[in-house]
């Protein structure tokens, strides 16, 4: 049976829920929230050195809501709220070992089609691990998605990039 407590129905679903987000407090106080729009995965391209924005990550393990496209790379948020993102890869300069123009790149996060954060790396011809994490506040319909050294991150021309095949992994979380 269900109690209305200021316009909430609280209801006894093998712990409390409120209406029907299907959020609840579960027998240990911890709140479980089953349709948390979340997403992870990595691109699966046998390509070495990567520039593409978005940035397609092809093969999901959660896409919870189904917020994530794999074939456009964006996510869309569902809701309003503060989205935790992250992504983390292998990169590669050019081949130089001196510091220059064509062995430097870039991983920006995009909202809505505007650089948001970036990252910069200087590899001197060889591979290195980089990664971004930030948190965005996002209206419902506002997308995410990552450019790896191509607009709208910073462009310097090189063809620096990222590896593609299982080397990658992106995700994003609706956190609060």
């Amino acid at each position: 049976m269900a109690i209305n407590i200021n316009g909430y129905s609280l209801t006894n679903d093998s712990g409390l829920k409120f209406n029907t987000t299907q959020t609840k407090f579960d027998s240990s106080n911890r709140i479980f929230m089953p349709n948390k729009p979340s997403f992870f995965g990595s691109k699966t391209s046998s390509a070495t050195i990567l520039r593409q924005y978005p940035w397609v990550i092809n093969s999901t393990t959660v896409n919870v809501n189904t917020c994530w496209n794999t074939s456009t790379g964006v996510f869309t948020c569902p809701v309003s709220g503060l989205y935790y993102t992250a992504w983390g890869g292998i990169c590669r300069g050019g081949a130089s070992n001196t510091p220059s123009s064509t062995n430097t790149g870039y991983i920006g996060v995009v909202k809505n089609g505007v650089l948001q954060h970036f990252t910069y790396w200087n590899t001197n011809d060889h591979w290195d691990t980089q990664n971004l994490e930030t948190i965005l506040y996002c209206n419902s319909g506002d997308t995410i998605a990552w450019a790896v050294h191509i607009a709208p991150a910073p462009d310097n021309g090189s063809g620096a990039g990222a590896y593609g095949d299982n080397h990658n992994m992106a995700t994003i979380w609706l956190i609060g």
